[in-house]
Order: C-alpha cells, then sequence, then structure tokens
C-alpha cells in the first residue's frame, strides 16, 4: 500500500524563511494547492499560496496535510497517512492557530484528530479536534453545514466542482491557548482519530 506523503506538484518556497511564527509545513503536504484535491476533477481550493492574512491571523499556506480517516480511501481512492510525527515549532508562544478544515462528514463532536504539542521540558498537551466544535468540512451547503462553534470562518471561496453540485468552499481557524506559555515548543505531532472524517491542515501560526 503506497501512501501519499509527498505532494505531485511542487510546493512554492517560503517568502520569510527565518520567521519562526509561521510554522513550515512545507516538508509535509501532501497536497500542493495547484493540485485537483483527492483526485477529484475541478476540486482545486483557490487561496493565495504563501504568506497571507485569513480574515485577521497571517499563516504560511502552501499546501495541504490530508490525514487519513476510517472512509478516505473509499471516499477518494488515494492512502493517506494516520499520523505525521515531528513537525518543528521551535518558539515560545502564548498560541498555536490552525488554519484547517475536514472532509467526509461525522457526527457533530465526533474526534477528528488529535494534535500533540510537545514542549522543551519534555511535557506534552494534546489537542483534541472536533468535528463541527473546531473544524467542519472545506465543502460547505447553505442549509446543512454550520460554522464550528469554537473556529471561526477564515475564508471563503468556490471551485468549478462544488459550484456544479450546490456547495461553496470554505477553510476555518482555530485557536488554542497555551497553559504552559513560558515553555518552549519543540514540535506538535498529528494523530487522526480514524473517525469518518479527514482532517486536512493548511497553515500554523504561533501567536
Amino acid at each position: 500500500m503506497e501512501i501519499r506523503r509527498k505532494p505531485l506538484n511542487p510546493i512554492e518556497q517560503r517568502q520569510l524563511p527565518d520567521e519562526r511564527k509561521y510554522v513550515n509545513l512545507g516538508p509535509f503536504y501532501n497536497f500542493a494547492l495547484s493540485e485537483e484535491i483527492h483526485g477529484k476533477p475541478d476540486n482545486k481550493i483557490p487561496i493565495p499560496s504563501g504568506i497571507s492574512n485569513f480574515n485577521g491571523v497571517t499563516f504560511d499556506a502552501r499546501g495541504i496535510i490530508q490525514l487519513a480517516s476510517k472512509v478516505s480511501f473509499e471516499k477518494s481512492h488515494i492512502h493517506y497517512p494516520e499520523k505525521i510525527i515531528g513537525i518543528p515549532i521551535n518558539c515560545t508562544t502564548g498560541c498555536l492557530c490552525f488554519l484547517h478544515s475536514s472532509a467526509w462528514e461525522s457526527e457533530k463532536g465526533t474526534d477528528v484528530v488529535y494534535i500533540v504539542v510537545n514542549y522543551v521540558n519534555n511535557e506534552k498537551r494534546t489537542i483534541t479536534i472536533k468535528s463541527r466544535i473546531e473544524v467542519e468540512d472545506w465543502w460547505f451547503h447553505p442549509e446543512n453545514s454550520i460554522i464550528p462553534a469554537k473556529a471561526k470562518l477564515a475564508w471563503g471561496g468556490s471551485n468549478e466542482r462544488v459550484k456544479n453540485l450546490g456547495f461553496d468552499l470554505s477553510i476555518y481557524r482555530y485557536t488554542w491557548a497555551n497553559p504552559k506559555p513560558e515553555v518552549g515548543i519543540t514540535s506538535v505531532d498529528l494523530i487522526s482519530s480514524m473517525n469518518d472524517t479527514g482532517y486536512m491542515l493548511f497553515g500554523i501560526t504561533c501567536m
């Protein structure tokens, strides 16, 4: 089984390579923004590539990390990683802000991903991202979708595929207050809950 760990198209270089507050997800993306996401025709997400403001918070967003779910292969015929370990953060910060969305529906409150925060003193904290609480499907239906209760809409748009099916596109930002802002964070790990919904991460900003 070949797992999709790298994008098919190149990821653009970082605009500010020494700016630590914009976490470098480049080595971990498995879709480029120029690709048809999940292998579906016309299914691109037309956000700007690079350092951009998303409704009040600036992120370095140049691709997508797509994690596996229980149904992800059935839905897209692509095998995604269940976890990504050791995304470097290397800073002290009061908050981590995640630019994200999800794919494939599940019940409200279902665990989607566990984000493990690793500190320099070897302590850990786990952020549980739940469907329709901290994240929502990137295909937004005007009648059935909601803005997640603990997140904010970061970007909205469209593409030819969703337009023809009566959907819009949405991505969200969720801010996690760090309980140990004085202790450096070395890295974060992404671990799929392997429920129905698959996690999609575009950027992380230290705030």
